[in-house]
């Protein structure tokens, strides 16, 4: 699988020739969607061009005075202006004119660190004119201040906030910053250790936590504060590995955004630190990976790479001091069901609340199954932003989901991965690489293939409750049950199929017996949720 070194040099030089091949607009810079962007793809350039270990399609000194060039792009639009309210930042979304951009905030929270390790790492390197320019800008940033806020909810802005004042800190020899940074660092970890992460599976932000404080770990001298950096990463890491499964995140999730739903693809820090899947050949989602890498323990490695069944459960502590949500997965050798019992309406309402996830590798596109009823920010196309609406019941491999009635029909829309499908009015049975799927609904659907997935669409009956049953077996399984084709397990789950009750001014329900014998049912009762196993009430 190679070392942490090798795959991080992999990334460098794929993202390089990228950046290499791509034209320049009018502008100087590859990208207006997002400055950062440009960031990026100049810094891998310029580190491929400086190591001659690297077998380089390009001529490096020219990759070197281009990445320089995009470098000086990007900071000529800082806001310059020391009685500005937004000193010290650049604009996120350039549009056609990046001069003209407005000037937001959020591009200088990951940028602060990562240019701050930039400059310790390739100061030296540099020409004067660009080390200097560097060397301005992160003065500027210093200077603004936009980092001295107090710890409260412990996300991803309050951990940028944090490795921010121990970079600038040791940088300019701001003993007083430098002791907040650590102070902050010190409540952050205890909070982690004692409550677990707020932000559950933020993604992709996750990852600017990692990013943050490994920039910190290299850049801050004070032996004391890096062992206390490094106990924060390797918490990161282990809350990484316990979700893992070949390069894919298990679970519920607090955000999600395209690159992580309905698949993987941001997966280079993954590959950096785990290595057991191939590296894509694009990597839509990199960011600093192939540069800035702090590797995890042993006890990372094993965590991740762990084999067998096992059941995870535990509650999630919101720091705002709301109640606390409740993840449940099953994670075995070629898939994780699991997800978050509690519907919670997040930021830009992208909590993806349950899947049934595959490895990375046992997927060529979407690799994970997963309903939802459409709700706010839903767009065809964007298999995420939930509803309010449903109630959830996970117990091993099997995924119920209950829909109370409305007037209006209540439809539900859905991913399954790519593999052989037989559809049976309301049932859909699947053959995946290690596994065999079924899919119950109280009424009709429709399944259409998409690019890389099947897209699944109920239209729902007004006046009726919708719902999903939906069970996955492994192949090893299903064959010590007599089953070893597609049609063994059509007709063994045939023979299973759930008992909806979701008659209007009836109490719905849903009741289903499980291949391994288990009588699941999940009901709706006034206002309350009743989850029960072989006719015993469950606490969740």
């Amino acid at each position: 699988m190679h070392t942490n070194t090798e795959r991080m040099s992999r990334i460098t030089l794929q993202m390089a020739e990228e950046a290499w091949e791509r034209p320049l607009q009018d502008s100087g810079l590859w990208h207006h969607n997002d400055i950062r962007n440009n960031f990026y793809d100049a810094a891998y350039l310029y580190a491929a061009a400086a190591d001659e270990r690297l077998d380089a399609s390009f001529d490096r000194r020219e990759a070197a005075d281009l990445a320089s060039n995009v470098f000086m792009h990007v900071l000529e639009l800082q806001d310059r202006n020391p009685e500005s309210p937004t000193y010290g930042h650049w604009p996120l979304h350039l549009g056609e004119r990046p001069e003209l951009a407005p000037i937001h905030t959020l591009p200088a929270e990951l940028m602060s660190a990562l240019m701050v390790y930039w400059q310790y790492r390739y100061e030296d390197a540099m020409d004067e004119q660009l080390s200097g320019a560097f060397e301005h800008a992160i003065r500027r940033m210093y200077e603004s201040g936009f980092f001295r806020r107090t710890v409260q909810s412990f996300n991803h802005h309050e951990a940028k906030y944090t490795a921010a004042k121990l970079l600038f800190g040791q940088r300019y020899g701001d003993a007083d910053l430098l002791a907040a940074g650590r102070r902050d660092l010190q409540l952050t970890l205890a909070r982690i250790r004692e409550a677990g992460m707020a932000e559950y599976g933020a993604l992709p932000w996750f990852w600017h936590w990692v990013q943050a404080f490994s920039s910190a770990y290299y850049v801050v001298e004070d032996d004391g504060i890096r062992e206390e950096i490094a106990d924060l990463l390797e918490e990161l890491w282990l809350y990484r590995a316990r979700h893992y499964l070949n390069g894919a995140w298990i679970g519920g999730r607090m955000r999600s955004l395209p690159v992580d739903l309905p698949r993987d693809r941001n997966v280079a820090f993954d590959y950096v630190q785990f290595g057991d899947f191939e590296l894509p050949r694009r990597l839509p989602r990199a960011e600093f990976a192939g540069l800035l890498h702090v590797a995890g323990s042993e006890e990372v490695s094993r965590t991740a790479w762990r084999s067998g069944q096992e059941e995870i459960a535990y509650a999630i502590v919101p720091a705002d001091g709301g109640a606390k949500l409740h993840q449940t997965i099953y994670r075995t050798a070629h898939a994780a069901t699991g997800g978050i019992l509690e519907r919670v309406a997040e930021f830009d309402n992208e909590q993806h609340r349950w899947e049934i996830t595959l490895p990375l590798s046992e997927a060529e596109g979407a690799n994970r199954l997963y309903l939802f009823s459409p709700g706010a920010g839903y767009a065809e196309g964007d298999p995420r932003h939930a509803s309010d609406r449903g109630e959830l019941m996970l117990r091993k491999h099997t995924a119920l989901g209950l829909y109370a009635p409305q007037a209006e029909p209540v439809r539900l829309v859905g991913v399954l991965p790519a593999g052989t499908w037989r559809r049976e009015q309301n049932r859909a049975y699947g053959e995946l690489q290690h596994l065999y799927a079924a899919l119950f609904m109280p009424g009709g659907f429709v399944m259409a293939p998409m690019d890389d997935y099947v897209k699944l669409d109920s239209s729902g009956d007004g006046g009726r409750c919708n719902g999903f049953v939906v069970e996955v077996v492994e192949k090893e399984a299903a064959a010590a049950l007599g089953i070893h084709t597609l049609d063994d397990f059509f007709l063994s789950m045939e023979r299973r199929r759930p008992q909806w009750e979701n008659e209007a001014g009836k109490r719905p329900s849903v009741r289903y017996r499980t291949p391994a014998g288990e009588d699941l049912e999940l009901a709706i009762v006034g206002n309350e949720v009743v989850r029960s196993s072989n006719g015993t009430r469950l606490n969740r």
